[in-house]
């Protein structure tokens, strides 16, 4: 009765190869985490289409409300597309922003030292 029961998960070497890419958005008041999210996804929707955006694999991973710096994952692949469509973000719920990458990397805990 002791039966053990195997989850077969996506062998690494098939799985997705992913980048971290670490942003800044430079405005004249502090900008909330909830607000950027929802700004970039719908300017990335708007510009890549939802096919695009998913094969981007894209994912909003976190924001620092402090000095405007934020981490966004995608595929390894996708990193050029990326940092065109954060480049062309002109406002984040009304306020005009000033988008810059700063740096890309393969792990996340990389990416975290430059926020």
């Amino acid at each position: 009765m002791n039966q053990k029961k195997s989850v077969n998960p996506i062998p690494l070497s098939l799985r997705d190869k992913k980048r971290y890419l670490v942003f800044e958005l430079i405005s004249e008041k502090n900008l909330r985490e909830s607000e950027v999210s929802f700004s970039l996804k719908n300017h990335l929707l708007n510009l890549f289409g939802s096919l695009g955006l998913s094969k981007m694999n894209y994912q909003f991973i976190g924001f620092n409300e402090k000095n405007g710096k934020g981490i966004l994952k995608c595929r390894h692949t996708a990193v050029e597309d990326l940092k065109a469509g954060i480049l062309l973000l002109k406002e984040v719920n009304g306020i005009n922003v000033i988008p810059k990458t700063l740096k890309t990397s393969g792990t996340v805990k990389k990416a975290k030292t430059f926020i």
